[in-house]
């Protein structure tokens, strides 16, 4: 521990703040909830407008939700049932060497 006086350094006084106000809604989340809504409304437009490429966007994303859930499902069934790793052949002793 320290035996420096509080007086030498005022600023390593601990201070109390018991009138902190919760914090108050923002405007960055009116500008939040306005990008949101402009967004939504862009992407309704879209739809509204081009149909049919909605419709063909929406089957895309269900068949690769579709194909992300199956996948893993397909790939773990094809895999063998715990195959045990072959064991090596068992080394051949060295052949003497001649000498000449």
């Amino acid at each position: 521990m320290s035996s420096i006086p509080n007086s030498a350094m005022p600023h390593a006084k601990v201070k109390h703040d018991d009138d902190v106000a919760p914090p108050a809604k923002g405007d960055w989340m009116d500008d939040a909830t306005d990008a949101a809504k402009a967004g939504i409304a862009t992407a309704t437009d879209a739809v509204k407008s081009h149909p049919k490429t909605a419709i063909a966007v929406g089957a895309t994303l269900v068949a690769g939700i579709a194909a992300a859930i199956a996948a893993p499902a397909l790939l773990s069934k094809d895999a063998p049932e715990k195959k045990t790793p072959p064991k090596p052949a068992p080394k051949k002793p060295a052949k003497p060497k001649k000498s000449h």
